[in-house]
């Protein structure tokens, strides 16, 4: 377990310390809730052109976040489409 301002975390992954001193906790991927366009196209395999075109098809679709320009993919949601999905 490690201990993050005297709160234990489990399951996490080695602290980094960032250049201004603070630590900062690294999540790895399959733990985090949502997941951006480059970090999906590595966990999944899937370039990152593809991914934008599947959302892109998907407007309505409930497994990605818009947060202005940004594109985040909820891991969970995504998951479930590729299940159902027969083709890319």
């Amino acid at each position: 377990m490690e201990m993050i301002n005297n709160c234990k975390i489990d399951g996490m992954d080695e602290s980094v310390v960032s250049s201004e001193g603070a630590k900062a906790v690294s999540v790895p991927t399959y733990r985090k809730y949502t997941i951006g366009i480059d970090e999906a196209a590595r966990y999944y395999g899937i370039g990152t052109k593809k991914l934008r075109q599947i959302i892109a098809d998907n407007p309505s679709g409930d497994f990605f976040l818009e947060i202005g320009r940004h594109v985040l993919i909820k891991r969970r949601q995504f998951e479930a489409y590729l299940d159902n999905a027969s083709a890319l």
